[in-house]
């Protein structure tokens, strides 16, 4: 973003900020112990455009208005270090970075397997007192199912051309 005004930047983040709250809240699936949402894609999307911090506290910024506007689940402070977490990895990954399927598998698997599975568990084994080994089996299938769909639908939106194009041009 090097030739773009402040406030053109200032914008889009915020409408991706906007994008990904509503992603996160109304269009994602919440089961008892999960929850699968595909704000993920709007977070890599912020990734490729805003620097790493920037990325992870809009991030935060977004879970935290998702559970204001829209709660369905009761507020844990982890569940926001995980959002910027999460927007960190993708930004370490993406940002003024070859879009390469290296580079999309390695972020996914972190995200999927120690952010979700790991750090998202031990934040419901915290909150809801559930015993660690059922917990971790019942949501490690689903972050196996999870980093597939990561990588690919990263790596289709990545290749196509209006994407890669508009990512070319904000950047």
């Amino acid at each position: 973003m090097l030739q773009h005004s402040k406030a053109r930047q200032i914008t889009l983040l915020g409408i991706l900020i906007a994008l990904q709250t509503v992603l996160g809240s109304m269009f994602s699936i919440q089961l008892l112990l999960t929850k699968i949402s595909f704000s993920f894609i709007v977070t890599a999307i912020m990734a490729t455009l805003f620097r790493p911090l920037i990325t992870a506290g809009s991030s935060a910024l977004a879970n935290i208005l998702s559970l204001l506007l829209l709660p369905k689940a009761t507020f844990f402070p982890g569940f926001v270090l995980t959002a910027f977490l999460t927007g960190l990895v993708f930004g370490y990954a993406f940002y003024h970075k070859p879009l390469r399927l290296r580079n999309i598998l390695l972020a996914s698997l972190i995200v999927t397997m120690v952010l979700n599975l790991g750090l998202n568990s031990l934040w419901l084994h915290l909150m809801y007192q559930t015993p660690w080994l059922p917990l971790l089996s019942g949501r490690l299938v689903q972050e196996l199912i999870t980093f597939p769909v990561y990588s690919v639908l990263l790596s289709l939106l990545f290749n196509v051309s209006v994407v890669r194009h508009t990512i070319q041009r904000y950047a």
